[in-house]
């Protein structure tokens, strides 16, 4: 029997359509889950801001644990709901995330509750976030994709959080007093995981090609 032998714009083909079905079949961790947090997070800070303008206690922002804590309990009855199953790969992007997201919230909850403090958690958010997205769509893209495109907006985003961190947020005075620290991190969480979100999203969902 003659064995068909593959060009290498064929195998490249057939690569980027392995690939694409494999990330279409992702069973967990999608898109939807980043434009989930993403807005959770965005809407959670300006909700937040908008409680200690009104009341002016500083002892209104512990609240941000309860949509936290729903956001969470949300996915595990959605996954559940669903028969979601976690892969290996769905696994390996939860940690590049959670541990980032766990020391953003520890940054917020240091520089707010130790007085005369001037760190700015802001920075240090975006940092760490900018870092996730890009580890994700050079891990993303590493897999064999060739929908270049989209994965380089993914890393300009990330370049992006990382040039606003140190020559926007980092040289602006922290005023854990204003509040108006919440509203910066409302829209990095927009730029940096629901927009990201929205990305990868498509990516699954187009068709494969070389483009």
């Amino acid at each position: 029997m003659e064995q068909k032998q593959f060009t290498e714009t064929e195998a490249l083909d057939l690569i980027a359509c392995v690939f694409d079905r494999n990330l279409r079949r992702m069973h967990f961790v999608r898109g939807e889950l980043f434009v989930f947090w993403g807005l959770l997070l965005s809407l959670t800070a300006l909700a937040e801001y908008g409680l200690y303008r009104w009341t002016g206690d500083a002892r209104v922002l512990w609240s941000w644990f309860v949509p936290l804590a729903g956001g969470y309990i949300w996915s595990a009855y959605n996954r559940r709901r669903r028969a979601l199953v976690r892969t290996g790969f769905d696994n390996l992007l939860i940690l590049v995330w959670t541990f980032p997201a766990m020391l953003s919230a520890a940054s917020i909850v240091y520089a707010v509750t130790v007085p005369g403090n001037t760190m700015n958690p802001v920075g240090t958010t975006q940092l760490l976030l900018s870092v996730a997205l890009l580890t994700t769509a050079e891990f993303f893209r590493g897999k064999g994709s060739n929908h270049s495109g989209p994965f380089v907006a993914l890393q300009m985003l990330a370049i992006l959080g990382i040039v606003l961190a140190f020559n926007l947020t980092f040289r602006m005075p922290f005023d854990a007093a204003s509040g108006r620290w919440m509203l910066h991190l409302g829209a990095y969480g927009i730029l940096l995981v629901a927009l990201p979100g929205l990305i990868l999203r498509h990516i699954a969902r187009r068709p494969c090609s070389r483009s």
